[in-house]
């Protein structure tokens, strides 16, 4: 830990503060879709995966739109019917997992009863921050910083400083903690964040986790020791 006095924590969402997609429900999605929209499932999955910076960075003002390009790209039209099956495949697998991690909401309680200021850096789709706000995490954080929203993904510097600034704490007095993917570990450490993985063996190679950090660094296994990590004994 470092010798500066911690006084914010900045959280990572998917694998963090709710759950990773597990592999097996990812590929079941890319083939409810494909199925729902009557295309070849290799050729969905690989145009849906190559809109990913699009997705992520306010390319499309939502999936809807999104999926919309993804047909027009493999040369397929389907109707608003097709299209509507199509997407609810997709977010009934998002109503079903975006649930708080356990310990979540206690830890962010704790963290606003001590005076810590909170960030959300979040790698998403546009959907996300509905998500966020309709679920029992939404208002447990004070700066949201949503990549679609922001144009901004994981590794850049610029993502985790908008946190920072919105904070109106220097990096250097934020703890990071995240699952390690999309290089987020290296990424905060390089802004002067110190990072933390989030562990858990119950998932471990079992879900999505894309650019994932060789992270040699610290390390816990449950939201609960962050209470350990900003104020140790």
């Amino acid at each position: 830990m470092p010798a500066v006095r911690l006084r914010a924590v900045v959280f990572d969402l998917y694998g963090t503060l709710v759950p990773e997609f597990p592999l097996s429900r990812w590929d079941a999605m890319f083939e409810g879709m494909a199925a729902a929209l009557g295309a070849d499932v290799g050729a969905f999955r690989q145009a849906y995966e190559g809109t990913i910076v699009e997705r992520q960075t306010g390319g499309f003002p939502d999936i809807a739109e999104n999926v919309r390009v993804i047909c027009g790209r493999i040369g397929i039209e389907r109707s608003a019917v097709a299209l509507g099956r199509a997407l609810e495949v997709r977010a009934a697998m998002y109503r079903d997992l975006f649930r708080p991690q356990p310990g979540a909401v206690e830890t962010l309680g704790w963290l606003r009863e001590r005076g810590y200021a909170t960030a959300l850096v979040s790698m998403c789709a546009p959907d996300t921050p509905a998500l966020w706000h309709a679920s029992p995490l939404g208002g447990l954080i004070d700066v949201l910083v949503f990549s679609s929203e922001v144009g901004l993904r994981k590794p850049d510097p610029a993502i985790y400083l908008a946190a920072t600034e919105g904070m109106g704490v220097a990096p250097t007095a934020c703890l990071y903690v995240g699952d390690g993917s999309n290089r987020e570990l290296s990424g905060a450490e390089a802004v002067g964040m110190t990072p933390v993985r989030i562990l858990d063996p119950a998932e471990e190679g079992a879900v999505l986790r894309p650019e994932r950090d060789d992270w040699q660094g610290p390390h816990i296994r449950s939201l609960a020791e962050v209470r350990a990590l900003v104020e140790p004994t």
